[in-house]
């Protein structure tokens, strides 16, 4: 979904904010500069990071690139890992418009939801087993 979608409903919202997070997680700024342009960030401080990656193979830049992906990717599933306990076990919701959010989709939590929708799962036609 685009970021400028209004969401009318909290089933909407749900999507919109999973979807949302994975096309955050498309590649980062610094795995981009590893493979492309052989440097780990443009700061001044990180001099001792570029000199590492640019003594790196092509495919080696190319398998620290992805590492960092993954590392992205997981670090919001973590998040959502959490979040999805503190929904489950703690009595916490999430409203959209004063209405309660439907989650775990896929009954997975959100961590699930999120996870599938990186490898192209497609969200259920009639809202899945919200919670």
């Amino acid at each position: 979904m685009p970021v400028n979608f209004e969401p009318s409903t909290s089933l909407e919202a749900y999507k919109a904010i999973i979807d949302q997070l994975v096309e955050e997680v498309t590649p980062g700024i610094s795995e981009r500069l590893v493979r492309e342009a052989g440097i780990y960030s443009k700061a001044p401080d990180q001099a001792a990071e570029n000199e590492f990656v640019r003594l790196l193979t092509v495919e080696q830049r190319t398998l620290l690139a992805q590492m960092l992906h993954e590392e992205r990717v997981g670090a919001v599933f973590d998040v959502l890992s959490r979040l999805t306990w503190w929904l489950c076990c703690r009595d916490v919701g999430l409203t959209f418009k004063g209405q309660p959010m439907p989650f775990e989709l896929s009954g997975e939590g959100l961590h699930g939801d999120y996870l599938g929708r990186c490898n192209g799962w497609e969200w259920p036609k009639e809202g899945g087993s919200e919670t």
